[in-house]
C-alpha cells in the first residue's frame, strides 16, 4: 500500500535551458530507485517511462508523452513497474512500450499487472504471427506471447533457460534469443527447473 505519491511538477509557464538542460523535464518517484526504463519517438511524441527496482506489480512511476514544444504530459494511463522493453510493431501500427500498446493517433492501451505480472525487459516479433503476435520477456526469465489487437497475454514459459535477470531479447534466423546476467555454477549443476539454487533477491515471479 502506498502511503506517499510524490508527482512531478506541473509544466512551467517558460521553459528554460540551462547548459543543455531542461529542468521541467526531470522525472520523479518515491522509489529508491528512479530512472528511464524506455525512451521511443513515436506519432510525433517522445514517449518516455520511469522504472522502479524489483516491482514486478507497479509503482507510482509514470508514462510521460513530449511534444514538439517540450511540454510533457504524465499519461493518466500510467501503471508503473520496471520496464525496460519498448518496440514499434509495423503491422499495427503501435508503439510498445512497458505495458503499454499506443496507436498512431497517441491512444494508449495499457496491460495491467494483474494480467501480465512482471519486470518486462524486451519485445520481440513472433516467429510464426507476426503480425498477430508480439514476445513480452520478463526478468524473472518467463515469456509471454501478447495478441496485439485484444491484449490477449499466454505465458508460454516461466523459466527456459538458466541465469536471473533478463536483460533483453530478439528473433532471427528463425530463433528466439533472450540474454540474461547468468548465475554462478557449473552447467553439471542446474537442477530439472534450470537453476542453481534461487534468485538472489527473490525476484522469481
Amino acid at each position: 500500500v502506498q502511503t506517499h505519491v510524490l508527482e512531478p511538477p506541473p509544466p512551467p509557464a517558460v521553459i528554460r535551458r540551462i547548459s543543455g538542460v531542461y529542468p521541467h523535464l526531470a522525472v520523479t518517484s518515491v522509489q529508491n530507485e528512479c530512472g528511464i526504463g524506455a525512451v521511443v519517438p513515436w506519432a510525433d511524441r517522445l514517449w518516455a517511462l520511469t522504472y522502479a527496482p524489483h516491482k514486478p506489480n507497479g509503482s507510482d512511476d509514470k508514462l510521460y508523452e513530449i511534444d514538439t514544444n517540450l511540454v510533457r504530459t504524465i499519461r493518466p494511463e500510467s501503471i508503473g513497474g520496471t520496464p525496460a522493453n519498448r518496440m514499434i510493431h509495423d503491422e499495427s501500427q503501435q508503439l510498445i512500450i512497458g505495458p503499454h500498446f499506443i496507436d498512431t493517433n497517441r491512444n494508449v492501451r495499457t496491460i495491467p499487472y494483474s494480467t501480465m505480472k512482471g519486470r518486462h525487459t524486451a519485445n520481440a516479433r513472433h516467429l510464426t504471427d507476426p503480425a498477430n503476435l508480439v514476445y513480452f520477456v520478463d526478468m524473472e526469465g518467463a515469456i509471454y506471447e501478447v495478441n496485439v489487437h485484444t491484449l490477449a497475454v499466454k505465458r508460454l514459459f516461466k523459466k527456459p533457460v538458466p541465469g536471473w535477470h533478463a536483460k533483453g531479447g530478439y528473433t532471427a534466423q528463425g530463433r528466439l534469443i533472450v540474454s540474461n546476467n547468468g548465475e554462478r555454477g557449473g552447467a553439471n549443476e542446474y537442477g530439472p527447473d534450470l537453476r542453481v539454487g534461487g534468485p538472489p533477491q527473490g525476484e522469481e515471479a
